[in-house]
């Protein structure tokens, strides 16, 4: 069955298994050296979406990593143990937030880079080119290509890179589409081995938390284990995440979940979260905080909407998912997947996250402003409650019902143009997301978190801009920025 971006989507190829979302690895212990301690290096990821296509937009770039060595200027490679060993993401994620990949302990002495390999990618497109892609993807549609898996040579600067005994260091690895996905003769390729794939950074990136690495955000998934000092929260793509908690946890609880708002509301098997945490040298997380998405499993779908004709009916490309039905349906769902969504006497509601209880936005600048059919539109990421669900993506007939519509965090990116007090605006957003105008993100103090620059005042004219935020197209900021990233 064949039907267009404003009723539904086309499907052409066969889905390659594969997970999104930012996750973390495990210690690897390298050989050699004798008596002499190891250094350690953390790695992380994070990525560039392609922003020069023409007419189309990439709504979801899923690969897994099979493999990351560190390469000595003599001597054996080190391999990194991954977890799971397939590691799942989602480039348009990790566009505005970061992975952690794990942890290498290896021989004092000089690297020359880094070979990381990927198993066969898939791109979810909205494909406006005018023209068919790939010989099977429809113009006016949207379509999943599958495409070769390949590898990198990691070589660019902070490599080589020099490691002492005892040393502990990071680096972060930016896998950048913008250079390595083409578009020649109507084919749509992806050069994992392409001039300047990665760019790589040493850690921390100017703006991470204070005694940090790197800082990993909104991670969503059900906390599985919790003790007096931890806990665990499990992706529904099998990342697991042990975190340290502080003292005080901070929860954020916009939905009114749980009267308590302390760490009694982390129930192992029971709560749905989305959570920050830093990174420490040691490639240790601490949970900055945990924002409260369900009190019990149910039913539910996170991703990108596209409307449709249709008042009231969406494609939604999938990012993070709960089962708790067993629904065949949505326990075979991957991210990228794209289904069709028909709300019933839906409500609408807003998870503020880390706006949580500050003063500089008050929840009805927001809330009110998403709150009906209208107020949905093209980009925005929405959680939607399914009451029932149908279809499969071999078919291309991915289908839920649902009954609650929560706002969550676009990731985007765009040049910026202006820079005024606490706000900025963009262009060249995707050509999926339509504005008017250039459109004004309002970043909040307390709550904004940079990655590449210290603050607003830093940002500069001309630099590429992605940002993770509430998408409110009535409100007089079109975007609420949690984290903005300069890209490199």
């Amino acid at each position: 069955m064949k039907r267009n971006r404003e009723l539904g989507y086309v499907f052409f190829v066969a889905v390659i298994a594969l997970a999104g979302c930012s996750g973390g690895g495990q210690t690897t212990t390298g050989g050699g050296g004798g008596n002499q301690q190891p250094a350690s290096l953390t790695l992380t990821l994070t990525s560039k979406p392609d922003v020069s296509l023409t007419n189309i937009s990439v709504l979801s770039a899923t690969v897994s990593i099979t493999g990351i060595t560190l390469n000595p200027t003599s001597g054996n490679a080190v391999p990194l143990t991954l977890s799971p060993t397939t590691y799942p993401v989602d480039l348009t994620r990790l566009q505005a937030d970061t992975a952690l990949l794990g942890v290498l302990s290896l021989p004092a002495g000089s690297y020359s880079g880094a070979t990381v390999t990927f198993s066969a990618p898939t791109l979810t497109l909205d494909n406006q080119s005018g023209a068919t892609l790939n010989g099977t993807c429809l113009t006016g549609t949207i379509c999943k290509i599958a495409l070769p898996a390949g590898s990198s040579q990691v070589t660019s600067a902070p490599f080589p890179l020099t490691l002492t005994a005892g040393q502990a260091s990071g680096v972060s690895l930016n896998l950048n589409l913008n250079d390595a996905v083409t578009v020649t003769s109507g084919t749509v390729a992806l050069n994992f081995s392409a001039a300047d794939t990665f760019n790589v950074a040493s850690l921390p990136r100017t703006g991470a938390p204070s005694g940090s690495f790197d800082l990993i955000e909104d991670f969503v998934g059900l906390v599985t284990a919790k003790t007096a000092t931890s806990i665990t929260v499990m992706a529904s793509n099998g990342i697991s995440l042990t975190i340290a908690l502080p003292s005080t946890p901070v929860i954020e609880d916009p939905q009114g979940l749980c009267a308590a708002v302390n760490a009694t509301c982390l129930v192992a098997n029971q709560t749905v979260v989305s959570v920050d945490a830093t990174v420490n040298s040691a490639g240790a997380l601490t949970l900055v905080s945990a924002d409260l998405l369900g009190a019990t499993p149910q039913d539910e779908l996170e991703g990108t909407l596209i409307n449709t004709a249709t008042p009231g009916q969406f494609n939604l490309v999938v990012a993070n998912k709960v089962v708790a039905s067993g629904n065949t349906t949505l326990t075979a769902a991957n991210p990228g997947d794209v289904f069709l969504v028909t709300t019933t006497n839906p409500t609408f509601a807003v998870d503020l996250d880390e706006f949580f209880n500050n003063a500089s936005l008050p929840p009805a600048n927001v809330t009110t402003l998403f709150a009906g059919i209208g107020d949905l539109v093209d980009g925005q990421d929405v959680m939607v409650h399914v009451t029932a669900a149908t279809g499969t993506a071999a078919t291309g007939d991915q289908a839920v019902t649902a009954d609650q519509v929560l706002l969550r965090f676009t990731r985007t990116t765009g040049t910026l143009q202006t820079v005024s007090g606490q706000t900025f605006t963009l262009s060249n957003l995707p050509p999926f997301m339509s504005f008017a105008s250039n459109p004004l993100v309002d970043t909040i103090s307390g709550a904004t978190n940079f990655d590449g620059v210290a603050d607003v005042n830093s940002l500069a004219v001309g630099q590429t801009v992605s940002i993770r935020a509430l998408l409110v197209p009535r409100s007089t900021f079109s975007f609420y920025a949690a984290k903005v990233r300069v890209q490199p």
